[in-house]
């Protein structure tokens, strides 16, 4: 407690006056009678009604000088010093990934994540402002930039809309770190999951929201046509600690259900489940729904999952080669019924055609020199021992000596479930791969498989003779080489579809992506068609470039063109780690700012107003006990 004007205290030489004053007798005059009894019994008659008679006298001299001191003590004005200003800048980052729609007594996450901030923001201040910014909104995740009006920040806070995204937060802390320019700077995240916060140079203040909670959901969904059979694939995951009985119903699109399963899915696993359709001509384009019946869990949105029943449309591969090359003739055949293949030799290949993908195995020249590929074609090129078409500044050397594989891309859908450590091959190339390009396998001489997209081309290279015994064991590894070739042409035949995704895609459909991600639009439509997508909360996005973004909501997207249905797909969250939810218990830690000193300035806030508030009770207290009979 601090007093801005000590002076007025001085004014309490003004107590003693009142008590003087209060004992201050008038001289009474003395009359002669003949008799006091009857003016005794009244006088006892008066005592007696009324209560604590001996303070009555100096109970009226207490209140008054107890009211000059509040009034002086007023005059002083006290006030209170609180150590929360801080000297530079705060950065308010709140997670609104899919996990904060979990619920809590009622409330979301997210809901107990803003009341966090919010109470934050009242308490403390800082001489730089503070900013407040979103796991998931759209880049620079900015809610509102820096400020000293918290009306203005509570508002931005209170605005944070949800999303069903998941995902990694690198990108948010990376933006925070560029408007944190000084030692005194500091950043407060809330969430229910801070375990993934990179490591930065500036300190991170955790405050976590949640509590135990009780899940089962949808990890894995895909549906596959196989010959005249859709096949619809799901894995549910059990994140309870008892184990469950759970209905999963398949429904189209409307509320038709056309099959349900029971499964019992033990505490902390996965069971998978596939149900087998037969693929008529009415189910193609068809949206097809998962739904767990009846589950009561703390998070619903990963209890359904959405994906179509399409027709997967011709994939039309060129191969370019003087060779029978037995083995990658059978891997492409083997690939999937809607392939169609076409071999010519190096004399009769005169140019790319409709195919979708060309293999050159080995060099190919034409009479105009090196040939090169359309812009909305793959290439696929084995053992090219020269340099590639339309890239230059490429050196290549052959490799006569053996190499082995160590080390793989194992991030890149290529790669997935394929390990090829270790395996030798006798004669390779070594070239220097262009910058825009990811290495899939290297040896000690340098990468030997590297895919990349360049101006519109997509390449695909194997820098030794992949598919033939005696050069390289990759055809006979079982099942890793033929799946590394499947993968590659799934990750071409991505690059067809009308919607792909630009991180990876896994899916051979094309149709099913996970929230998050941006899409990208290959629709070749005329430049004065309106392009929209309608999103499943029936909110229409104008799309004016080749990417969208806008996948925050789970469920089945619409891509209008004049206000037309052009193609359909679907998003889902099926993700294992966000589904996954933390089992930590609803806390505030202290603020870091309270033990360090250094960085603050007190805020000085006066609290004479309670003291008069309570003078004037204390004056009409006063005031009744004087004027009571």
């Amino acid at each position: 407690m601090a007093f801005l004007n000590p002076a007025a205290f001085y004014l309490l030489g003004i107590i003693p006056i009142v008590v003087v004053l209060h004992f201050l007798r008038l001289r009474r005059q003395r009359y002669v009678v003949p008799s006091i009894m009857l003016w005794r019994a009244s006088a006892d008659d008066q005592k007696a009604n009324v209560p604590f008679q001996r303070l009555r006298n100096i109970l009226l001299p207490i209140i008054q000088c107890l009211l000059l001191l509040l009034i002086i003590t007023g005059v002083a004005r006290p006030a209170l010093r609180i150590p929360g200003i801080i000297q530079g800048k705060i950065i308010y980052i709140v997670d609104n990934s899919a996990s904060m729609l979990s619920k809590e007594l009622g409330e979301t996450r997210l809901t107990l994540a803003k009341q966090e901030v919010l109470n934050h923001i009242n308490q403390v201040s800082a001489s730089g402002g503070m900013m407040v910014m979103a796991t998931h909104a759209p880049k620079p995740f900015i809610q509102h930039t820096f400020t000293t009006d918290k009306e203005t920040l509570q508002k931005a806070v209170e605005n944070i809309r949800p999303t069903h995204n998941g995902g990694s937060l690198t990108s948010v802390f990376d933006y925070a770190i560029r408007y944190s320019d000084t030692e005194q700077d500091q950043i407060y995240f809330v969430s229910d999951s801070p375990k993934n916060i990179p490591v930065t140079s500036v300190p991170i203040n955790v405050i976590t929201v949640g509590d135990e909670a009780d899940n089962i959901g949808i990890v894995k969904f895909r549906v596959e046509r196989i010959a005249d059979q859709f096949q619809v694939f799901a894995g549910i995951q059990n994140w309870t600690d008892t184990d469950k009985v759970v209905e999963a119903r398949l429904e189209l699109e409307g509320g038709i259900s056309i099959d349900e399963k029971f499964l019992t899915i033990p505490s902390g696993e996965v069971r998978n489940i596939l149900f087998y359709i037969n693929a008529e001509k009415r189910l193609e384009g068809v949206a097809v729904n998962l739904h767990l019946v009846d589950v009561k869990d703390d998070f619903e949105l990963d209890n359904n999952a959405w994906a179509f029943f399409n027709a997967r449309n011709q994939f039309r591969i060129l191969l370019v080669s003087d060779r029978n090359q037995s083995f990658l003739n059978l891997l492409l055949e083997s690939y999937g019924e809607h392939i169609e293949i076409q071999k010519v030799s190096t004399d009769e290949f005169h140019g790319t055609g409709d195919a979708d993908v060309v293999i050159f195995d080995q060099r190919v020249q034409s009479e105009q020199g090196f040939l090169t590929i359309n812009s909305s074609q793959g290439a696929i090129y084995i053992n090219w021992q020269d340099e590639l078409p339309s890239i230059s500044n490429t050196s290549v050397e052959a490799i006569t000596t053996p190499v082995r594989v160590i080390n793989e891309n194992i991030t890149h859908p290529v790669m997935h479930n394929v390990s090829l450590m270790n395996m030798q091959i006798r004669e390779s190339v070594q070239r220097n791969i262009p910058i825009w390009s990811d290495s899939l396998l290297e040896t000690e001489k340098g990468s030997v498989v590297w895919l990349g997209v360049d101006s519109g081309r997509h390449y695909l290279v194997f820098e030794f003779d992949a598919f033939n015994p005696e050069y390289s064991p990759l055809s006979t590894t079982m099942p890793d080489g033929p799946l590394l070739m499947y993968q590659c042409l799934a990750w071409l035949e991505s690059k067809t579809f009308p919607v792909r995704s630009m991180e990876g895609q896994n899916d051979n459909f094309g149709q099913n992506f996970r929230t998050g991600e941006s899409l990208l639009l290959n629709l070749s439509v005329e430049e004065t068609s309106t392009i929209q997508v309608e999103k499943p909360d029936g909110n229409l996005v104008d799309v004016d470039s080749d990417v969208f973004a806008e996948t925050d909501q789970i469920g089945v997207y619409s891509i209008l063109i004049d206000n037309r249905i052009y193609k359909r797909f679907a998003v889902n969250l099926l993700d294992e780690e966000e589904s996954t939810l933390s089992l930590t218990t609803t806390e505030t830690h202290p603020p870091e700012y309270l033990d360090n000193k250094e960085n603050l300035l007190p805020i000085t806030r006066q609290v004479w107003q309670w003291v008069v508030l309570f003078a004037v009770g204390l004056l009409l207290c006063e005031w009744f006990l004087y004027h009571r009979n």
